[in-house]
């Protein structure tokens, strides 16, 4: 993964003069402020949340409240790749995607209309501290490589806001199904000409119904192209109520992707958690020992989202010739990544648990043998 070129000139395009010496500012995540790194000035960064609500869904999706990047004298790059869009300096053309390291990029940049993020996450882990989570993150774990936890750098780690969806809603579920009870009975059995007993399970099976509202507080739903839904749920919790409005003056000195997954299409993700945890709920109400049957029919109402720029750093590192990924929570540290697993170690393990049933199944039948006599 390679940064993006071009992104240096943005913060000319934007113009954020420092006050002290005319250079340019940009915002540094270790203070949370702008920073102009020639003479070290700082601005403060407004905080304010007033634009950070909710939107009407079905109305956003008959009629969209646009966003321009070419306002912001910014363009918008389509990978052929990895089919990831982000938006780059307008002058920019010669681009490596940011998530996949491809130079196979569209020559020119394309004007796009897109719904305007509603807020933002500034950064609060800075470069230096999402190295230091990597390097503690890749010695962890036992059924990894052990010459894995002598690897200390990872390459090209930068910092990019990713786009994501979260969506509310109110649900109301109606369920019915079968809770099963476990009982004993006994068995009478011959065995060598000896009767013996056993206890036998059975299920007693009893049909319940019932209904419950429920609400949908912030489900969060990658948008990207480049970071797909596993690494954004892996790095979660985000600190979503720290989002302020959106401002581009926090995206200079940062790559931004703009969004690749539609509203509509978010929310049909999102609405897949929701039916899960609706089952969830159901199937605790259902209640039992086992059950079966269990069907949950769900309607939902007040659906609305906002769209929020989340900060993430991303850096890859290279094992044996082969490139693997890993990302960083830029608000709250979390690492989640891929690592390579070691054979060996699952062989060993595989063996160990093997040899543990064996001897558990020896010792009991040398109990029933001493029983019976």
């Amino acid at each position: 993964m390679e940064e993006i070129t071009g992104m240096e000139g943005l913060n000319e395009t934007l113009g954020l003069p420092c006050k002290s010496c005319g250079n340019q500012l940009k915002y540094d995540a270790e203070l949370q402020k702008l920073k102009c790194d020639y003479c070290g000035s700082t601005e403060d960064i407004s905080r304010s949340k007033d634009e950070v609500i909710e939107i009407d869904l079905k109305k956003v999706i008959n009629q969209a409240r646009l966003y321009s990047p070419e306002k912001n004298a910014q363009k918008v790059f389509d990978c052929q790749q990895c089919g990831a869009k982000f938006s780059v300096q307008a002058s920019a053309v010669n681009v490596d995607c940011a998530f996949c390291g491809s130079k196979n990029v569209n020559e020119e940049a394309f004007e796009h209309n897109y719904i305007q993020p509603n807020g933002i996450a500034p950064f609060t882990v800075t470069f230096d501290q999402a190295h230091e989570k990597f390097k503690v993150w890749i010695k962890k774990g036992w059924f990894h490589p052990n010459k894995l936890k002598q690897i200390a750098r990872a390459d090209h780690i930068h910092g990019i806001y990713i786009p994501c969806w979260t969506y509310d809603a109110n649900s109301y579920s109606t369920w019915k199904g079968q809770a099963g009870y476990y009982y004993y009975v006994t068995q009478t059995y011959t065995e060598n000409g000896q009767t013996k007993t056993r206890q036998v399970r059975k299920v007693r099976w009893v049909p319940k119904s019932g209904d419950f509202h429920n609400s949908f507080d912030d489900i969060l739903v990658s948008a990207s192209g480049g970071l797909k839904q596993p690494y954004m749920k892996g790095l979660e919790p985000f600190k979503l109520h720290d989002a302020i409005n959106f401002n581009s003056e926090l995206l200079v000195g940062w790559e931004s992707e703009v969004y690749n997954i539609e509203v509509d299409q978010g929310y049909q993700t999102a609405k897949i958690e929701m039916d899960m945890r609706n089952r969830t709920k159901a199937s605790i109400a259902l209640g039992g020992d086992t059950q079966r049957f269990l069907s949950v029919n769900s309607k939902y109402s007040d659906q609305t989202f906002k769209l929020l720029l989340l900060p993430v750093w991303m850096a890859s590192y290279t094992f044996k010739g082969k490139e693997y990924s890993f990302t960083v929570n830029g608000q709250t540290g979390k690492v989640y990544g891929k690592k390579p697993i070691s054979a060996m170690k699952i062989i060993i393990l595989i063996l160990i648990i093997a040899a543990i049933a064996f001897s558990i199944y020896y010792l009991d039948e040398n109990n029933i043998i001493q029983l019976n006599k």
